[in-house]
Order: structure tokens, then C-alpha cells, then sequence
């Protein structure tokens, strides 16, 4: 019973945050030309784009944006090393809500790449603070990995009909319809706010702290063995 409350309590913060980072996703898409400040790879591939037609400023920028993206995994992998009882997760919420302060105030104007400079930095830590839950490795700041476990899942239940495939595609699905839900929500405060809207997601992560805190009373034994048990599924 015991097993069965933590793993509840660690999927409702494990989702909340994917409603933080479909939030963060469309509100760079929309606001910043097109650009996605929740992970690497586009702006990687761009850097070495602009390193090869010989755009100096974008290389730079760019150059920037990757070593931003890259000093927040770090920072997360070495602080994480000091907060084993007191919770990392906490720390990447406060990142987040630093992050929605700073992005409010960047002018519209600025250079669209440049201007996500915080969202690079807070998504790097989010990733490495919100990538397990209940057993699976999943990501709360993209959604590929999410879909092809998901619908894995699902064929493979189809198949075999083992209730172990049902309950990856029912974990990675609420991943994947959480991380919408934050971005179908704003959608609608950009339409009323546009970039002041990050502001409105300064109390779905007021919620994730809460749903975080609700987790933590299930204790981390309990999350240890059901990472025994699902070790197959630990997929980047």
C-alpha cells in the first residue's frame, strides 16, 4: 500500500512538472521566433550552421546559449550531490520561478536566442531534477522520448497483454497529456498577456513544490525498489 501511495504522489509531481515545461515550450516557440529554449539540440545544430556560412554574432550567441544550457546541467549534477536529503527538486522549482521573473522582463526586441538565456539554464536543471519517476526515466521539459514510450508501451500491451506495458503507456501518456495541458494553458494567457504570460506560470510550480513536498512524505525506499523492479524501462 505504502508502494502504491509513493508511486501516486511521485507521478502527480512528475506530470505537474511536464505541465511546467509544455508551459516553457510553447511560450519560447511563440514569443521568440520560433526558438525552443528547453533544450540543445536545435541551437547546436544552428551553432555549427552559423560557424559554417561564417555568422559571427549568431556563433556567438549561439556559442552562449550552449555553454548557458551546458553550466546548468553541471551545476545541477554537482549541487544535486548536497541535497540527497533535503531534495534536489526543490532548488529546480525556485530555478523555474527565477527564470519566469528574469524572461518577463527581456524586451521584445532582443535577439530571440539571447533572450532565452534563462529558460536554457532552468530546462537544464528541470531535466536532471524532474527525470525519474515511479520507476521510469522521463523527461518533463520535451516530449519525444515520452511518445515513443508511450505508444511502445501500448503495442506492446496489445501484444502480450502484460499489465507492466498498460501501466508504462498510462505513466508516459499522462506525461505527454500533462505537458499539452501546459501548453493549451499558455496558449490562452499569451493571448491575454503575451510576454508578461510567463507570469502565469509562476503557480503551476508553486504547485509542483507542493506536489513535491506531498512525494517526499513517501520516503526514497520506497522509490529504490520500484527502480529495481522497472530497470528495463530506464530510457533516456
Amino acid at each position: 500500500m505504502n508502494r502504491i501511495k509513493h508511486e501516486h504522489r511521485a507521478t502527480v509531481a512528475h506530470h505537474s512538472m511536464a505541465m511546467v515545461g509544455g508551459f516553457f515550450g510553447v511560450y519560447a516557440l511563440l514569443n521568440r521566433g520560433d526558438t525552443f529554449g528547453s533544450s540543445a539540440t536545435a541551437n547546436l545544430i544552428y551553432l555549427f550552421v552559423a560557424g559554417l556560412t561564417g555568422s559571427r554574432q549568431e556563433f556567438t550567441i549561439r556559442l552562449g546559449a550552449a555553454a548557458v544550457y551546458i553550466s546548468g546541467i553541471i551545476f545541477a549534477t554537482w549541487i544535486s550531490r548536497y541535497f540527497k536529503e533535503r531534495d534536489f527538486r526543490y532548488l529546480s522549482v525556485a530555478v523555474d520561478i527565477i527564470a519566469c521573473l528574469i524572461l518577463a522582463q527581456i524586451p521584445a526586441d532582443t535577439d530571440s536566442v539571447l533572450a532565452l538565456y534563462p529558460m536554457f539554464f532552468a530546462a537544464a536543471v528541470q531535466w536532471l531534477a524532474y527525470t525519474n519517476a515511479s520507476g521510469y526515466n522521463s523527461a518533463t521539459v520535451f516530449s519525444t522520448n515520452n511518445t515513443k514510450q508511450c505508444f511502445a508501451g501500448l503495442t506492446e500491451y496489445l501484444c502480450d497483454h502484460d499489465p507492466a506495458q498498460l501501466a508504462r503507456f498510462r505513466f508516459f501518456g499522462g506525461t505527454l497529456l500533462c505537458f499539452h495541458a501546459g501548453v493549451v494553458y499558455c496558449w490562452f494567457c499569451m493571448r491575454a498577456w503575451e510576454l508578461k504570460s510567463i507570469y502565469a506560470c509562476i503557480p503551476l510550480l508553486a504547485w509542483v513544490g507542493i506536489a513535491t513536498r506531498l512525494d517526499r512524505r513517501g520516503g526514497h525506499k520506497v522509490e529504490e525498489q520500484v527502480h529495481r523492479d522497472r530497470a528495463k524501462y530506464e530510457l533516456t
